[in-house]
Protein backbone atom coordinates (compact mmCIF):
# COMPACT_ATOMS: atom_id res chain seq x y z
CA UNK A 1 0.00 0.00 0.00
CA UNK A 2 1.15 3.76 -0.85
CA UNK A 3 2.50 5.71 1.94
CA UNK A 4 0.37 8.41 2.98
CA UNK A 5 0.35 11.48 5.78
CA UNK A 6 -2.24 9.73 8.02
CA UNK A 7 -2.28 6.46 10.66
CA UNK A 8 -2.92 3.47 9.02
CA UNK A 9 -6.84 2.95 9.94
CA UNK A 10 -5.47 -0.36 11.31
CA UNK A 11 -4.48 1.78 14.41
CA UNK A 12 -7.91 2.94 14.91
CA UNK A 13 -10.42 0.04 16.00
CA UNK A 14 -8.88 -0.40 19.26
CA UNK A 15 -8.94 3.40 20.16
CA UNK A 16 -11.84 3.85 18.73
CA UNK A 17 -13.54 0.79 20.67
CA UNK A 18 -12.15 1.43 23.97
CA UNK A 19 -13.27 5.25 23.56
CA UNK A 20 -17.06 4.07 23.25
CA UNK A 21 -16.48 1.42 25.79
CA UNK A 22 -15.22 4.01 28.81
CA UNK A 23 -17.71 6.19 27.06
CA UNK A 24 -20.83 4.17 27.57
CA UNK A 25 -19.53 3.84 31.28
CA UNK A 26 -19.95 7.12 31.65
CA UNK A 27 -23.12 8.32 30.61
CA UNK A 28 -24.86 5.38 32.64
CA UNK A 29 -23.02 6.27 35.83
CA UNK A 30 -23.40 9.67 35.28
CA UNK A 31 -27.00 9.27 34.63
CA UNK A 32 -27.51 7.22 38.08
CA UNK A 33 -25.08 9.50 39.95
CA UNK A 34 -24.46 12.87 38.62
CA UNK A 35 -28.45 13.72 37.04
CA UNK A 36 -28.00 17.08 37.48
CA UNK A 37 -25.33 17.72 35.73
CA UNK A 38 -26.08 16.31 32.03
CA UNK A 39 -23.74 19.02 29.85
CA UNK A 40 -20.45 17.40 31.21
CA UNK A 41 -18.07 16.58 29.15
CA UNK A 42 -17.93 12.91 28.15
CA UNK A 43 -17.10 12.63 24.69
CA UNK A 44 -13.64 14.25 26.02
CA UNK A 45 -12.98 12.31 28.92
CA UNK A 46 -13.38 9.04 27.10
CA UNK A 47 -11.28 9.97 23.92
CA UNK A 48 -8.35 11.20 26.61
CA UNK A 49 -8.62 8.20 28.49
CA UNK A 50 -8.44 5.70 25.47
CA UNK A 51 -5.40 7.86 24.10
CA UNK A 52 -3.87 8.43 27.23
CA UNK A 53 -3.46 4.61 28.02
CA UNK A 54 -4.50 2.85 24.91
CA UNK A 55 -2.60 -0.53 26.44
CA UNK A 56 -5.24 -0.13 29.19
CA UNK A 57 -8.70 -2.05 29.64
CA UNK A 58 -12.08 -0.43 30.24
CA UNK A 59 -11.85 -1.69 33.56
CA UNK A 60 -8.93 -0.08 34.65
CA UNK A 61 -10.18 3.26 32.95
CA UNK A 62 -13.50 3.64 35.24
CA UNK A 63 -12.27 5.05 38.15
CA UNK A 64 -10.41 7.82 36.15
CA UNK A 65 -12.72 7.67 33.51
CA UNK A 66 -15.55 8.69 36.49
CA UNK A 67 -13.21 10.89 38.33
CA UNK A 68 -12.63 13.70 34.98
CA UNK A 69 -16.58 13.82 34.95
CA UNK A 70 -16.69 14.08 38.94
CA UNK A 71 -14.65 17.15 38.89
CA UNK A 72 -16.23 18.55 36.07
CA UNK A 73 -19.16 18.61 37.72
CA UNK A 74 -17.86 19.80 41.22
CA UNK A 75 -15.90 22.61 39.05
CA UNK A 76 -19.82 23.29 37.70
CA UNK A 77 -21.21 22.96 41.26
CA UNK A 78 -18.68 26.04 42.57
CA UNK A 79 -18.74 28.17 39.69
CA UNK A 80 -22.78 28.28 39.03
CA UNK A 81 -23.89 27.52 42.03
CA UNK A 82 -21.74 28.32 45.42
CA UNK A 83 -22.17 31.81 46.03
CA UNK A 84 -20.73 32.32 49.83
CA UNK A 85 -17.44 31.20 50.86
CA UNK A 86 -18.90 29.45 54.12
CA UNK A 87 -21.01 27.03 51.66
CA UNK A 88 -17.47 26.17 49.75
CA UNK A 89 -15.61 26.14 53.31
CA UNK A 90 -18.93 23.15 54.08
CA UNK A 91 -18.20 21.76 50.50
CA UNK A 92 -14.05 21.83 50.80
CA UNK A 93 -14.41 20.34 54.29
CA UNK A 94 -16.79 17.54 53.93
CA UNK A 95 -15.31 15.64 50.08
CA UNK A 96 -11.89 16.24 52.62
CA UNK A 97 -13.57 13.86 55.04
CA UNK A 98 -15.08 11.82 52.53
CA UNK A 99 -11.56 10.81 50.64
CA UNK A 100 -9.78 10.72 54.02
CA UNK A 101 -12.24 8.20 55.99
CA UNK A 102 -14.72 6.74 53.49
CA UNK A 103 -17.62 7.41 55.17
CA UNK A 104 -20.70 8.11 53.12
CA UNK A 105 -21.92 11.44 52.87
CA UNK A 106 -25.39 11.57 51.26
CA UNK A 107 -25.93 15.02 51.43
CA UNK A 108 -25.92 16.23 48.17
CA UNK A 109 -25.24 13.99 44.61
CA UNK A 110 -21.56 15.29 44.17
CA UNK A 111 -20.84 14.09 47.42
CA UNK A 112 -22.94 10.31 47.68
CA UNK A 113 -21.09 10.06 44.14
CA UNK A 114 -17.66 10.58 45.57
CA UNK A 115 -18.07 8.40 48.61
CA UNK A 116 -19.47 5.08 46.39
CA UNK A 117 -16.10 6.35 43.91
CA UNK A 118 -13.81 6.57 47.03
CA UNK A 119 -14.68 3.16 48.54
CA UNK A 120 -14.37 1.33 44.83
CA UNK A 121 -10.76 3.11 44.44
CA UNK A 122 -10.02 1.83 48.39
CA UNK A 123 -11.10 -1.57 46.85
CA UNK A 124 -8.02 -1.70 44.25
CA UNK A 125 -4.75 -3.78 45.68
CA UNK A 126 -2.58 -0.42 44.90
CA UNK A 127 -4.79 1.19 47.02
CA UNK A 128 -3.23 1.08 50.37
CA UNK A 129 0.52 2.05 48.23
CA UNK A 130 -0.84 5.52 47.27
CA UNK A 131 -3.24 6.41 49.77
CA UNK A 132 -1.27 9.03 51.30
CA UNK A 133 -0.55 10.28 48.15
CA UNK A 134 -3.88 10.22 46.82
CA UNK A 135 -5.34 11.84 50.41
CA UNK A 136 -2.57 14.94 49.16
CA UNK A 137 -3.15 15.43 45.99
CA UNK A 138 -7.23 15.63 46.43
CA UNK A 139 -6.06 18.21 49.21
CA UNK A 140 -4.02 20.48 47.13
CA UNK A 141 -7.15 20.22 44.60
CA UNK A 142 -9.26 21.41 47.31
CA UNK A 143 -7.14 24.38 48.30
CA UNK A 144 -6.56 25.25 44.76
CA UNK A 145 -10.17 25.51 44.06
CA UNK A 146 -10.93 27.52 46.92
CA UNK A 147 -7.94 30.12 45.82
CA UNK A 148 -9.59 30.03 42.59
CA UNK A 149 -12.55 30.82 43.73
CA UNK A 150 -11.63 33.94 46.08
CA UNK A 151 -9.72 35.45 43.38
CA UNK A 152 -12.89 35.34 41.36
CA UNK A 153 -15.34 36.68 44.42
CA UNK A 154 -12.53 39.52 45.11
CA UNK A 155 -11.93 40.58 41.09
CA UNK A 156 -15.92 40.53 40.82
CA UNK A 157 -16.01 42.88 43.49
CA UNK A 158 -13.20 44.68 43.00
CA UNK A 159 -11.31 43.95 45.59
CA UNK A 160 -8.88 41.70 44.17
CA UNK A 161 -5.52 41.90 45.47
CA UNK A 162 -2.27 42.02 43.72
CA UNK A 163 -1.39 38.03 43.02
CA UNK A 164 1.06 37.25 41.15
CA UNK A 165 1.91 34.70 38.35
CA UNK A 166 4.20 32.46 41.02
CA UNK A 167 1.69 32.17 43.63
CA UNK A 168 -0.99 31.16 40.30
CA UNK A 169 1.41 28.54 39.72
CA UNK A 170 1.18 27.39 42.92
CA UNK A 171 -1.90 26.64 42.72
CA UNK A 172 -2.00 24.67 39.47
CA UNK A 173 -4.01 21.87 41.25
CA UNK A 174 -7.04 23.33 40.35
CA UNK A 175 -6.89 21.99 36.89
CA UNK A 176 -7.97 18.22 38.61
CA UNK A 177 -4.96 16.20 36.90
CA UNK A 178 -3.76 14.71 39.66
CA UNK A 179 -7.20 13.82 40.55
CA UNK A 180 -7.72 12.16 37.58
CA UNK A 181 -4.42 10.55 36.64
CA UNK A 182 -3.67 9.35 40.11
CA UNK A 183 -6.88 7.10 39.75
CA UNK A 184 -5.17 5.54 36.62
CA UNK A 185 -2.10 4.94 38.72
CA UNK A 186 -4.23 3.03 41.27
CA UNK A 187 -6.60 0.91 38.85
CA UNK A 188 -3.28 0.16 36.47
CA UNK A 189 -2.12 -2.86 38.64
CA UNK A 190 1.79 -1.89 37.85
CA UNK A 191 3.22 -2.09 41.01
CA UNK A 192 6.74 -1.45 40.05
CA UNK A 193 5.58 2.26 39.66
CA UNK A 194 5.90 2.90 43.34
CA UNK A 195 9.24 2.54 42.90
CA UNK A 196 9.87 5.31 40.78
CA UNK A 197 7.27 7.74 42.43
CA UNK A 198 10.45 9.85 43.07
CA UNK A 199 10.80 10.67 39.13
CA UNK A 200 6.97 10.18 37.92
CA UNK A 201 5.33 12.58 40.74
CA UNK A 202 7.55 15.99 39.76
CA UNK A 203 7.04 14.73 35.94
CA UNK A 204 3.13 14.89 36.88
CA UNK A 205 3.41 18.26 39.08
CA UNK A 206 5.12 19.65 35.78
CA UNK A 207 2.07 18.44 33.65
CA UNK A 208 -0.13 19.75 36.35
CA UNK A 209 0.82 22.98 35.22
CA UNK A 210 0.83 22.41 31.50
CA UNK A 211 -2.56 21.22 32.30
CA UNK A 212 -3.55 24.66 33.26
CA UNK A 213 -1.68 26.77 31.45
CA UNK A 214 -2.96 25.14 27.82
CA UNK A 215 -6.95 25.54 29.59
CA UNK A 216 -5.90 28.76 30.29
CA UNK A 217 -4.90 29.88 26.61
CA UNK A 218 -8.35 27.33 24.77
CA UNK A 219 -10.61 29.13 27.54
CA UNK A 220 -9.23 32.89 27.53
CA UNK A 221 -11.75 34.47 24.78
CA UNK A 222 -15.11 32.45 27.12
CA UNK A 223 -13.55 34.20 30.32
CA UNK A 224 -11.77 36.94 29.80
CA UNK A 225 -15.13 39.26 30.24
CA UNK A 226 -16.17 36.77 33.20
CA UNK A 227 -14.81 38.75 36.37
CA UNK A 228 -15.06 35.62 38.58
CA UNK A 229 -13.07 33.53 36.40
CA UNK A 230 -9.79 33.09 36.81
CA UNK A 231 -6.64 33.02 34.32
CA UNK A 232 -2.94 33.30 33.94
CA UNK A 233 -3.57 36.21 31.19
CA UNK A 234 -5.02 38.26 33.61
CA UNK A 235 -1.66 38.03 35.22
CA UNK A 236 -0.20 41.03 32.67
CA UNK A 237 1.93 37.68 30.74
CA UNK A 238 1.29 37.83 26.88
CA UNK A 239 0.06 34.11 25.58
CA UNK A 240 3.95 33.99 23.38
CA UNK A 241 4.86 33.44 27.60
CA UNK A 242 2.60 31.00 28.26
CA UNK A 243 3.67 28.97 25.13
CA UNK A 244 7.49 29.12 26.35
CA UNK A 245 6.63 28.34 29.79
CA UNK A 246 4.46 24.89 28.38
CA UNK A 247 7.95 23.95 26.07
CA UNK A 248 9.98 24.27 28.80
CA UNK A 249 7.98 21.92 31.27
CA UNK A 250 6.96 19.71 28.60
CA UNK A 251 10.97 19.09 27.74
CA UNK A 252 11.65 18.89 31.78
CA UNK A 253 8.89 16.29 31.73
CA UNK A 254 10.59 14.76 28.87
CA UNK A 255 13.58 14.54 30.36
CA UNK A 256 12.97 13.19 33.86
CA UNK A 257 11.37 10.30 32.10
CA UNK A 258 13.56 9.72 29.61
CA UNK A 259 15.32 6.56 31.23
CA UNK A 260 12.01 5.22 32.50
CA UNK A 261 10.43 5.88 28.87
CA UNK A 262 13.22 4.13 26.85
CA UNK A 263 12.85 0.96 29.30
CA UNK A 264 8.97 0.91 28.08
CA UNK A 265 7.75 1.43 31.40
CA UNK A 266 4.24 1.96 31.50
CA UNK A 267 2.83 4.90 33.68
CA UNK A 268 6.16 6.77 32.53
CA UNK A 269 4.67 6.39 28.65
CA UNK A 270 1.29 7.12 30.17
CA UNK A 271 2.45 10.67 31.45
CA UNK A 272 4.01 11.53 27.99
CA UNK A 273 1.34 10.81 26.54
CA UNK A 274 -0.73 12.76 29.18
CA UNK A 275 1.19 15.65 28.29
CA UNK A 276 1.28 15.34 24.71
CA UNK A 277 -2.47 14.82 24.97
CA UNK A 278 -3.50 17.81 27.48
CA UNK A 279 -1.49 20.33 25.08
CA UNK A 280 -2.87 18.96 21.82
CA UNK A 281 -6.51 18.89 22.70
CA UNK A 282 -6.75 22.74 24.15
CA UNK A 283 -4.52 23.72 20.82
CA UNK A 284 -7.32 22.24 19.46
CA UNK A 285 -10.58 23.37 21.50
CA UNK A 286 -11.93 24.52 24.36
CA UNK A 287 -13.75 21.51 25.66
CA UNK A 288 -16.36 23.02 27.85
CA UNK A 289 -17.73 24.82 24.61
CA UNK A 290 -19.18 22.78 21.05
CA UNK A 291 -16.00 22.78 19.34
CA UNK A 292 -17.24 24.85 16.47
CA UNK A 293 -15.13 27.72 16.32
CA UNK A 294 -11.32 28.32 16.86
CA UNK A 295 -10.18 28.03 20.77
CA UNK A 296 -9.03 31.27 21.71
CA UNK A 297 -8.76 34.27 19.96
CA UNK A 298 -5.92 36.62 21.53
CA UNK A 299 -5.67 39.26 18.97
CA UNK A 300 -6.51 42.12 21.52
CA UNK A 301 -4.22 40.73 24.59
Amino acid sequence: MTDTPYPPASQCPGIGMLTLRVLGDLQRWTSAELPGHPDLPLTFVALGEAVIHPWATPDQLRLSGRMAAWVCAADDHVERDVTELTELDELIDRCATVVRTGRQDDSSPLLGSLSRWQRELTDEPLYPKLAELWEHKFAAWLRAMRYDWLVGANRAEGTVTAAGVDEYLDNADSISVWQVHLPRWISSGHVELVDNLDVLVPALDDIAVVGRLANDLAGYSRERTDPRENNVLMYGVSPEWVRTEIDNRIAAVRGRLSELVARDHPPAVGLVRLAEWTVGIYAQTDPRVPPTEPPYDLSGV
